[in-house]
C-alpha cells in the first residue's frame, strides 16, 4: 500500500490514507472509512521534480502521494501510463537535446523569423500612426536636444536641391522632408524618421567639403525610408506589441512605450549595407558617386577619435572602427 494524504475539495485538511491497486480500481483507505475508485475514472497529474503527484477523483477530491517506486508500481497497476514529455524528462539525453532544440529554434526565429516577419507587416502599419510615431520622436528631440539650425538659408536652399534631385525619380520618396537642426550635444549626424522625414544636423554639414559628402549622407538615409528599415527595426524590437496596435488600433498602449524604444534602436549591420548601397546607386543614378559618402564616414570616424562627434552620433553612424573600414571599402568598390 500507498501512503497518501486525502483532501475532499472543501477544505485544506489533510487526512492520511493508504492507496492499494484492487481488480476494480483503487482502493482508498482512511480511518475509519473506505472508498474505491474506478481506475479509468482517475486523473492522474504529471511529475514534475520531486513534488508529489496528485490523483483526482470524479467528485473534485483527490489525493496526494509522494514520487517513487510504489506509487510507480500502483500506477502501473492501475494501468497508468505518463505521457511522452514525461518520460523524456527521465531520460537526461532527450532532456538535453530538447533544450539544444529549442535553443536553435529561439536563434533561427531571431535571426531569420523576425526579420522576415517584420519587412512584412511594416508596410501594413497605418501611415497615420506612423506619422504620429515621428511626431512624437521630433517633438521629444526638439524639446530636449536639437537647436534650430543655424546654416544660411542660401547653404540650406544648396541642400534641399540636391536632396530633391535624390527624391524625383522615385515614387517611393517623394513624400521625403529634409529638416535642418543644430544638436551641440550630439555631434555630426543625420537620421531619417519612419514618415519619410530626414533631420540633418550642422555639425554634419560642417564637416562636409563638398555638397556630395552630404548628399552621400542623405541618400543612405533615403535607404533607410525605401527599404522602412525604421519600421523594421521597430517591429523586431517589439513585434507583439506593433502587431497587436495594428490590428486591434490600440494606438495608445503602443506609443506608451515605443517612441523611446525608436529613439534608442540602432540599425542592424544587415540594414546600414543595404542603405549604403542604396545611397551609392542612388548618387551613380544622378551622375555622382559614392566617393562623397564614403569620404564622409572617414571625417565621422576621425571626428569621434577626436571627441568632437557626440556619442549618440557615434552609436549611430560608427559602431565600430573595422566596421566603418569595411563600410568604406565596400562603397568604394561600388563608385
Amino acid at each position: 500500500m500507498v501512503a497518501a494524504g486525502y483532501f475532499d475539495g472543501a477544505s485544506s485538511r489533510r487526512h492520511p490514507v493508504q492507496l492499494q491497486a484492487e481488480p476494480h480500481g483503487l482502493l482508498v483507505v482512511g480511518e475509519g472509512w473506505q472508498r474505491q475508485i474506478a481506475a479509468d475514472a482517475i486523473r492522474v497529474s504529471e511529475p514534475i521534480g520531486g513534488a508529489p503527484r496528485t490523483l483526482t477523483f470524479p467528485q473534485g477530491d483527490y489525493c496526494e502521494a509522494a514520487q517513487g517506486e510504489e506509487l510507480n508500481a500502483l500506477l502501473t497497476a492501475l494501468g497508468h501510463r505518463d505521457g511522452a514529455v514525461a518520460r523524456w524528462q527521465l531520460r537526461w539525453t532527450i532532456a538535453l537535446a530538447s533544450l539544444v532544440l529549442l535553443a536553435v529554434l529561439a536563434l533561427a526565429g531571431y535571426r531569420w523569423g523576425l526579420p522576415w516577419l517584420a519587412a512584412r507587416v511594416a508596410p501594413r502599419i497605418p501611415p497615420a500612426l506612423v506619422t504620429l510615431m515621428s511626431d512624437q520622436v521630433m517633438q521629444l528631440l526638439d524639446r530636449r536636444a536639437l537647436r534650430e539650425s543655424a546654416l544660411a538659408p542660401e547653404r540650406q536652399e544648396a541642400i534641399e536641391g540636391g536632396f530633391r534631385r535624390l527624391i524625383a525619380d522615385d515614387a517611393a520618396l517623394h513624400g521625403g522632408r529634409l529638416l535642418f537642426r543644430a544638436a551641440p550635444a550630439l555631434g555630426a549626424n543625420a537620421f531619417a524618421l519612419p514618415d519619410g522625414r530626414i533631420v540633418l544636423f550642422d555639425e554634419l554639414v560642417a564637416l562636409a567639403e563638398e555638397d556630395d559628402e552630404v548628399l552621400g549622407i542623405l541618400a543612405h538615409e533615403l535607404g533607410h525610408v525605401k527599404f522602412r528599415h525604421g519600421l523594421r527595426q521597430l517591429l523586431q524590437s517589439s513585434v507583439v506589441a506593433a502587431i497587436a496596435a495594428s490590428v486591434f488600433g490600440d494606438v495608445s498602449s503602443l506609443l506608451s512605450g515605443l517612441t523611446t524604444l525608436l529613439l534608442e534602436s540602432k540599425y542592424s549591420r544587415v540594414f546600414e549595407l543595404e542603405a549604403d548601397d542604396f545611397g551609392a546607386a542612388l548618387m551613380r543614378h544622378h551622375g555622382g558617386s559614392a566617393e562623397g559618402m564614403a569620404r564622409m564616414l572617414e571625417k565621422l570616424e576621425l571626428a569621434h577619435d577626436q571627441g568632437r562627434g557626440g556619442e549618440q552620433s557615434r552609436l549611430t553612424w560608427l559602431a565600430s572602427h573595422p566596421e566603418v573600414a569595411r563600410r568604406v571599402e565596400r562603397l568604394r568598390e561600388r563608385r
